[in-house]
């Protein structure tokens, strides 16, 4: 599985509040869309005065992440920033790898 970090920003303040009742909705029915086969949503953060949050993701591909973020692309409009990322381990044990390539003469 691999990691991304999601940033997401409403285009507009109006946009941002106009979610509200929505998002509180689905985070009071249990984050429905947070977790299906080949996807899960580890951590979200958001900061609601700006319209904007982060999130780390762990998907099998980035079409699992797409499935995730389109209701909320179509439903309110809002933009994502969608980046590959490794974890701590996951750096630790790549770093070897990328070392020796790195070496080649």
């Amino acid at each position: 599985m691999q990691h991304y970090l999601i940033v997401w920003t409403f285009p507009t303040v109006e946009s941002s509040w106009s979610s509200c009742p929505g998002f509180a909705d689905y985070i009071n029915a249990g984050c429905p869309g947070d977790r299906f086969e080949g996807f899960e949503l580890v951590y979200r953060v958001c900061e609601p005065i700006s319209g904007s949050g982060v999130a780390i993701a762990k998907a099998s591909d980035i079409g699992k992440v797409w499935t995730h973020l389109g209701p909320w692309i179509q439903g309110f409009g809002i933009q994502f920033e969608v980046n590959a990322v490794v974890s701590d381990s996951e750096f630790a044990a790549l770093w070897p790898g990328v070392q020796a390539a790195a070496a080649v003469d």
